[in-house]
């Protein structure tokens, strides 16, 4: 989607490195810092003193920043628009992410003094504000938090081209990945660094006993070593696949433990209302702490997480700043669309946002026997997974095993009278009938996802039916969580879904992640169709206003033109 914009880039002329200057004024670029999470320690004027400095221009629509190779000579942050950064290795693309506004960039080849190893293309016509090199080694030495900060985002920013993360939307950008402070498993190693020296102190008195007890000893001296090597390996494995990730979209908590569990928990960039930080004494000595994210009734707990109050502050920094773009997007909107009524556009432009993408049908499954998602439409329709079904079907299923097993001996062979047959038929009878009941009870358990709404049914046959629903619109957190051995192996789980003030649980689906995916693309989508409507409402009134004010004013709107007046 993006490549075209850098070959359309480099065709049109390369703005070089001497600036257009738009001062827009110190009052606008100091409270762009406030905003951002880079510049969240330090105080009004020390913010005052590097806005003073920030130089300001704009870069056309497919026009060139700069290209891979090039001198690294300014420090920017984007103030509108939108910029393509594609990552170059030997001269191949070896990656790319989308730049919004708020966002710092160009900060590490200035650090390494090396050449761009980017090349940076505006999709859009942009504003940047740019700090020379000079003034930004003044700033770094001035004030090393800012320093600390950088070095915090750009260690983020590394980590996401070592790890690939299959969950994402379409247009969903990840800006800023981590995993646990090291601190965490370096206290989880402790653990074996005990084992290891009990080890050694087994293998230590072992030399002083009998030779008969000398190769037991030896023999539990090199388990014990062995199991603390083994615990290291574990630890190690298990720390690195906990992830704290910060999209465009959320914010997510991702956690493995091998072998035992897996889940992942977010929320959605716009139902955040606050995020706490929570140290003890050892915790903040170390550099780590938790982090807990509220939406307006749960929680995102991240446990563990290095720099706790940085990334609070950048959590912070993009829930505000997907709050601004999304107001900023429906007022842009709602100009154009006032304009075109006005006459004063011809026609709006095309959307540059696209519709979330609608899960598809899951190839997998296509020809599975017990057929756990199916997709109708718009509609998701999930039961739960096989493993359930067959696990309560067990233990009928042994006893009939056991009675087709056992009638031949009791019998010697086949029942040679209406007695032994009906006798036969009288012990499969119960299990049989409770197999097909447990069947029919797994059938008529359903969880539906439509394109407004979720719906959890239970229907017991012969029985009672419990239909719970909620809104799509309402959701304000998704977790899923593998449990056990068996649910990690197999790919099932439970999917949780924080809805208003009660929580509803699709239990025992498969490949939760999946659901939990299916679920999170509807809510975009919803809120996607929810803003475009509000637009359109907006809109509506906004022009009659203003044919009502044309015609209070003896005008006929029919005939306004851009020309006789300026309504901007």
């Amino acid at each position: 989607m993006w490549a075209n914009a850098l070959l359309c880039a480099q065709s049109a002329p390369y703005l070089s490195a001497r600036i257009f200057f738009m001062d827009t004024g110190l009052a606008e670029r100091l409270a762009l810092l406030k905003d951002m999470a880079l510049f969240q320690e330090l105080e009004e004027a020390q913010l005052a003193a590097i806005a003073a400095r920030l130089q300001e221009y704009a870069l056309p629509a497919n026009r060139l920043l700069y290209l891979a190779g090039d001198r690294a000579e300014n420090f920017y942050i984007l103030v509108g628009g939108r910029l393509l950064n594609q990552d170059i290795e030997d001269g191949q693309r070896v990656g790319e992410y989308v730049l919004e506004p708020g966002d710092p960039f160009g900060a590490e080849a200035l650090l390494d003094q090396e050449a761009r190893q980017a090349a940076v293309s505006a999709l859009h016509t942009s504003r940047l504000l740019y700090l020379t090199g000079e003034d930004f080694a003044w700033m770094l030495a001035e004030f090393p938090q800012v320093y600390e900060g950088l070095q915090h985002l750009l260690n983020g920013r590394k980590l996401l081209g070592r790890v690939h993360f299959d969950f994402l939307q379409e247009d969903e950008v990840v800006h800023y990945a981590t995993r646990k402070h090291p601190s965490t498993l370096w206290l989880r190693w402790t653990r074996a660094l005990l084992l290891a020296i009990f080890g050694l102190l087994v293998l230590y008195l072992g030399q002083s006993v009998g030779a008969g007890l000398q190769f037991t000893m030896g023999l539990a001296a090199a388990t014990l070593l062995f199991g603390s090597a083994a615990a290291v390996g574990w630890e190690a494995l298990d720390w690195r696949n906990d992830f704290v990730l910060i999209t465009n979209l959320r914010v997510v908590w991702m956690e493995h433990r091998l072998l035992r569990s897996a889940s992942r928990v977010e929320a959605p960039l716009s139902t955040i209302q606050s995020v706490d930080v929570h140290t003890h004494l050892f915790a903040r000595l170390l550099g780590f702490g938790d982090i807990i994210v509220r939406t307006y009734t749960g929680i995102v707990l991240m446990p563990g997480v290095g720099a706790p109050l940085r990334t609070k502050y950048l959590i912070r920094d993009f829930a505000a700043r997907s709050r601004k773009l999304s107001r900023q997007a429906r007022h842009d909107t709602i100009r154009l669309a006032v304009r075109q009524s006005l006459g004063i556009e011809k026609s709006l432009p095309a959307s540059t946002h696209a519709s979330p993408a609608m899960p598809l049908v899951d190839q997998s499954e296509r020809f599975s026997l017990f057929k756990s998602r199916t997709v109708d439409g718009d509609k998701i329709v999930y039961h739960k997974h096989w493993f359930s079904l067959l696990s309560s079907l067990a233990l009928p299923g042994l006893f009939v095993i056991a009675v087709l097993v056992g009638a031949p001996i009791v019998f010697d062979g086949l029942p040679r009278n209406a007695l032994g047959w009906l006798l036969t038929l009288a012990a499969l009878l119960a299990p049989l009938a409770i197999i097909a009941y447990r069947l029919l009870d797994w059938v008529n358990d359903v969880y539906v996802v439509t394109s407004e709404v979720l719906i959890d049914t239970e229907r017991k046959p012969l029985g009672s039916e419990i239909t719970k629903s909620a809104p799509i619109a309402n959701i304000l957190s998704l977790q899923n969580h593998k449990v056990g051995i068996i649910g990690l192996l197999l790919n099932f789980g439970v999917v949780r879904i924080s809805v208003g003030d009660s929580v509803l649980d699709f239990d025992n689906v498969p490949n939760p992640a999946q659901v939990q995916q299916d679920i999170f693309a509807r809510m975009e989508a919803l809120r996607a169709r929810q803003q475009t409507q509000q637009t359109e409402d907006e809109r509506r009134r906004m022009t009659e206003w203003l044919r009502v004010y044309e015609e209070e004013r003896g005008r006929n709107p029919q005939t306004f033109t851009g020309d006789e007046a300026a309504v901007e």
